[in-house]
């Protein structure tokens, strides 16, 4: 079971239909992993239910928070190819991975095409294929033991660890754990030593490197 998990409010608001589709996506993917949060979200639908059924009906769009919930899952159509994850370790991704993210994945994990950020940290990115603006949706892949310059943030970061894991200055993070970060964190993932992590990350700013490091903040800037 993940041990980093979003707040309770977040897990509200994604029960309510309220968040973000990315913002949708990095939560939906961590319940895969985590039996506690999805018997929350099943409680707060409830807990929703019993409310409405309290109060006069109003004119709302009914079908709102079923749409959102359908673009996130994985649908049988011809555009939405089923992937077989193959990562060596292939029973327990497949099982994780019965998940929206595969919807928008072109092939296997362990064919995507990344993009090389440096000689140990590569990026594949997400956010055309989800078609939203405002936001920056990727799979990281850091090499074993490898670590990211430190860095804080302009805006949230949400990361979801889909295999592998990493430390930074506070703590250590497996897969499924779901770790929030926002402008009072500074810090400097590194990858642990035994295998790859690869994580999903959804950011609603850029990244601020510091340091030495801050020279590569002008080729952080969105378009």
């Amino acid at each position: 079971m993940s041990a980093y998990h979003p707040d309770d409010m977040t897990l509200m608001n994604y029960a309510a239909g309220s968040l973000s589709i990315p913002q949708a996506l990095a939560v939906s993917v961590h319940l895969c992993f985590c039996h506690e949060c999805r018997d929350l979200v099943k409680n707060f639908n409830h807990l929703g239910g019993a409310l409405l059924e309290t109060i006069k009906p109003a004119s709302t769009d009914d079908d709102a928070f079923d749409s959102l919930m359908a673009s996130l899952e994985p649908h049988d159509h011809n555009d939405a190819p089923k992937v077989k994850v193959d990562m060596g370790n292939t029973d327990k991704i497949t099982q994780h991975f019965s998940n929206p993210l595969l919807r928008y994945l072109p092939t296997s994990l362990a064919e995507l095409p990344w993009q090389r950020q440096t000689k140990e940290i590569s990026k594949f990115d997400l956010t055309a294929l989800l078609n939203v603006k405002g936001f920056q949706v990727a799979l990281q892949k850091i090499n074993a033991g490898a670590k990211v310059p430190i860095h804080t943030h302009k805006g949230f970061e949400y990361t979801v660890i889909l295999s592998g894991g990493f430390s930074d200055e506070l703590g250590v993070y497996h897969e499924g754990d779901f770790i929030a970060r926002d402008t009072s964190h500074k810090h400097s993932p590194t990858a642990l030593q035994n295998e790859d992590c690869i994580c999903l990350t959804v950011l609603n700013a850029p990244l601020k490197f510091t340091g030495w490091h801050r020279v590569l903040n002008p080729f952080m800037a969105w378009s």
